[in-house]
């Protein structure tokens, strides 16, 4: 009988220990995991404040025009460009990654880089298709799994399809004329001064432009406006659809006085066309 109750006492005492042997464990476990979860969090917030990194992302934001993979690495393949696109991308890869395997709480750090990461995603997504059919197919594959949760934290009552633009400038409003609209002026022999803005290489590598075009690279722009007569409208032109450098060209030359516009579709629009085409004359500044 004594003994049956000492058995009785001996099991409840062991239930007891080992239910507060658990939630010791339990609590442990949870401290360990909240402070992994400060440890991974803090070095992520660390490295989106670095000055470094607002620059790059800045840039990204802000200056990158290119819209190829093909033109990307052709104007900035091992220099700073590559280096921004690689950095800030591979951040956002990494914060995916890192949110998919449960490590982090995607809603407690995309209330902060979510809208971010919205915008460097609209600048690099057509850069970043083309590159995962030429190069890594699985660029920023993670990065881009983690969208809908930045769209979900950054505008929870629009949803992914809304269009938004975070952080993005003002578009500056550039007129445009079409091909067959400036065809017809050439025809007419209105005063225009057709302004061929592509690069050295790029016109090394197609010569063929618009008929009487002046190649105007726009880092010459300053040093060659005299040769431009104020009567003279001005055209400029590149071979990008969405008139990137012409219109950012135009666009300075609209705010120095002149009258400009920007071939609409670009050198690709007036040779589908099929107008007539000549090689364009490479002129340097320092002629």
């Amino acid at each position: 009988m004594v003994w049956d109750i000492v058995t009785s006492i001996a099991s409840v005492v062991s239930m007891v220990a080992f239910v507060l042997t658990a939630l010791f464990i339990r609590a442990d476990l949870r401290a360990a995991e909240k402070d992994r979860y400060i440890a991974a969090t803090n070095q992520l917030f660390a490295i989106w404040q670095s000055t470094d990194f607002m620059k790059d992302q800045m840039w990204v934001l802000h200056q990158l025009a290119e819209t190829k993979w093909s033109t990307f690495i052709t104007a900035h393949r091992g220099e700073h460009g590559e280096i921004a696109f690689h950095r800030v991308g591979s951040f956002y890869d990494r914060v995916g990654t890192l949110t998919r395997l449960g490590l982090v709480n995607e809603k407690e750090i995309l209330s902060t880089i979510g809208g971010y990461a919205i915008g460097v995603w609209q600048k690099i997504e057509p850069i970043v298709r083309e590159a995962r059919s030429s190069e890594h197919s699985n660029l920023f594959d993670d990065y881009e799994k983690l969208l809908p949760a930045c769209y979900e934290s950054y505008v929870p009552l629009l949803g992914a399809s809304t269009k938004v633009r975070p952080f993005s400038l003002p578009e500056p409003v550039v007129p445009r004329i079409s091909p067959l609209e400036l065809h017809k002026r050439l025809d007419r022999g209105d005063a225009l001064y057709v302004a061929d803005v592509r690069r050295v290489d790029q016109i090394q590598a197609s010569p063929e432009g618009v008929p009487g075009a002046h190649h105007l690279p726009p880092d010459e722009l300053a040093v060659r406006l005299s040769e431009i007569l104020p009567s003279q409208e001005i055209v400029a032109y590149c071979d990008w659809p969405d008139e990137a450098s012409s219109a950012r060209v135009a666009l300075i030359l609209l705010q120095n006085g002149h009258t400009a516009t920007a071939l609409e579709g670009g050198l690709d629009a007036w040779i589908s066309a099929a107008l007539p085409t000549e090689p364009v004359v490479l002129v340097s500044a320092d002629r």
